[in-house]
């Protein structure tokens, strides 16, 4: 239908819903299009609605000719859109008009396509789709009581196109990998039998056309990347309106999916710690900071226990900061860890860290203590660039890299402290402008990931430095813990290897998780009798919050700092966590969990 066809007003009892009506056999709705209020500030674990998802939906809507209900405003911490029980409680007149649409749509064109548009915050160019159907076993499977939401015809067809589309513009595909849309309260199950005995009128109504067998839905999970402005977010639209208005050749499918629609037989799970239950990720990187340059990055990937993803995060002019994250299993061969456009590779006696693609660039890394807020306020440079190579010597450290690469466990069976330090150098392009490095690094078991993941607060720091005279490296960790004594441990690195040492003092705090610490310092002895005292400098910083255990929160502050030790200089790397029980910030909002 032309784009005059359409007519689009906002609903005159809820004007955060944006209706839009037309002829079309197809229905889009954006659940979480809203944005937090100022409410969610005070909520200790709030959820991150879907930036940019209104705007999506509301330009599909026109490309397509399709029918549309947007949420444009509603904060899903107030309401959320995208869970049936919260609708029936807070807005069951919404459950009312999508039955409406429903019933209207099947009775002129005799089955509908319902597409849900979300937001997946990872950066990696992907997309998840939601049928209520994971990979397993090479096949396609309903997770858990899950219902499956299309037809065979419609996933072999349509979706399948989409994906391959997808794929040859750069955006990776999956199936449930991440949001499979099969919980019971999960709004894209509504469009399966699985409410056929629901009270609820206008959802049993949904449920009944389902069972007819004209209902294709499906939740289509757009990462960041996908929906900041940009060409990827060009590209993708494309795809989903080239396939949908009917453009795309459904039946060009290389290979079809395996759907096996049968449920998997309950098993009980049994009662044993949480701690017992997950293995810690096991996580190799690289970090590195060049004091003239005033630019620092970490990098890592998961390649053992829970963990599955990678991350390259980039501190730069004094308050900047630039993100990459991807989610699964990276790649492994003999020589390097891969995980889309970021690889940590072996070349002979080097390490070489590399990353081409697109990064969240944010103005004020303190906004990250919300990401909602942090990435309304971050743009997409999609052509990041970033060629380091870390320069192996065996004097400074032990870190076996060709040990994780090649080990079946991934890194649970390296050292925990296993480290090098040394030298990296190279270049990084970020928002158009290159820059030339040579930095104090340290590559090996990710200083972020090491220590024990259950804890009340935690004091880490690395430095290097490169003197003749001065020692190599410095490592030093304190972690409290509820229910035993602070678990301290400090070591030095020097021309015999590396030293332990009783750690006297480590100092790391902050006046408040939204500003740096004041002082970073550290007094150790070592076991033949020297001291050794460390003071450093913030050179920049970054202050992050995550959901942490039995309802509480983690706030971190992570960066950069120079640092001064027998009167010579050096860099590294700072951490303080600390959980808490209560909001911590000021007057910052706080939304961190990514849920649909």
């Amino acid at each position: 239908m032309p784009e005059s066809g359409l007519h689009s007003a906002n609903a005159k009892s809820e004007s955060w819903l944006e209706v839009i009506d037309s002829d079309s056999p197809i229905l889009l709705l954006a659940p979480h299009g809203g944005r937090a209020e100022a409410r969610t500030r005070s909520m200790l674990n709030p959820k991150v609605n879907d930036l940019h998802t209104a705007d999506i939906t509301r330009g599909l809507a026109a490309r397509l000719g399709a029918s549309a209900l947007i949420n444009v405003a509603m904060d899903r911490n107030r309401i959320d859109c995208n869970r049936i029980a919260q609708i029936i409680e807070r807005a069951p007149w919404l459950l009312d008009m999508i039955a409406e649409r429903v019933d209207a749509i099947v009775a002129r064109h005799g089955r509908i396509t319902v597409l849900l548009i979300h937001g997946w915050n990872i950066i990696e160019p992907r997309v998840d789709f939601g049928l209520g159907l994971r990979h397993s076993g090479g096949e396609l499977r309903p997770p858990g009581s899950a219902c499956v939401s299309a037809c065979d015809d419609f996933i072999n067809g349509s979706l399948a196109t989409l994906a391959e589309r997808l794929h040859r513009h750069g955006i990776k595909p999956t199936y449930g990998m991440r949001y499979p849309g099969g919980g019971l309260q999960n709004l894209l199950q509504a469009f399966t039998a699985r409410h056929r005995e629901s009270p609820h009128l206008a959802l049993r109504s949904i449920s009944e056309v389902a069972m007819r067998g004209v209902i294709d839905a499906a939740q289509l999970e757009l990462s960041v990347a996908l929906r900041m402005p940009g060409e990827l977010r060009a590209r993708c639209e494309d795809a989903i309106a080239d396939v949908f208005s009917g453009k795309g050749d459904s039946h060009a499918v290389r290979s079809a999916n395996v759907i096996n629609r049968a449920q998997r037989p309950f098993v009980a799970k049994s009662e044993i710690g949480a701690a017992a239950t997950v293995a810690a990720p096991g996580r190799v990187g690289i970090e590195f900071y060049d004091p003239s340059a005033h630019f620092g990055a970490m990098a890592s990937f998961d390649v053992g226990g829970a963990g599955m993803g990678a991350r390259i995060m980039m501190l730069f002019d004094h308050h900047r900061a630039a993100l990459f994250t991807a989610e699964g299993r990276p790649t492994r061969s003999a020589s390097a860890v891969t995980h889309g456009p970021l690889s940590l590779r072996r070349e002979g006696e080097s390490i070489v860290l590399a990353f081409h693609g697109p990064a969240v660039i944010v103005p004020d890394a303190t906004a990250y203590l919300s990401i909602e807020r942090a990435l309304a306020s971050g743009r997409l440079d999609g052509d990041t660039e970033v060629e380091m190579r870390f320069e192996i010597d065996p004097a400074r450290g032990e870190f076996d890299f060709d040990r994780v690469l090649t080990s079946s466990s991934g890194a649970s069976d390296a050292p925990s402290s296993s480290a090098a330090f040394g030298r990296i150098a190279g270049r990084v392009r970020i928002d158009g402008v290159e820059r030339k490095l040579n930095c104090f690094a340290r590559a090996g078991m990710s200083f972020t990931g090491l220590g024990p993941q259950k804890f009340t607060a935690r004091r880490m720091l690395w430095a290097c430095f490169d003197d003749e005279e001065a020692v190599h490296a410095i490592e030093a960790r304190s972690v409290a813990t509820a229910d035993a004594p602070p678990n301290q441990s400090a070591r030095i690195l020097d021309d015999d290897g590396w030293k332990t040492c009783e750690l006297l003092e480590l100092t790391i705090e902050t006046p408040s998780v939204e500003e740096p610490p004041q002082r970073i310092s550290a007094s150790m002895t070592r076991a033949d009798g020297p001291s050794c005292e460390l003071e450093g400098a913030v050179e920049c910083f970054i202050p992050l919050s995550r959901p942490g255990p039995e309802q509480s929160r983690i706030y971190t502050t992570l960066g950069f700092a120079t640092f001064l030790t027998g009167g010579h200089r050096g860099a590294g790397m700072f951490e303080y966590s600390r959980v808490a029980d209560s909001v911590l910030t000021a007057a910052d909002e706080t939304e961190d969990s990514d849920s649909d």
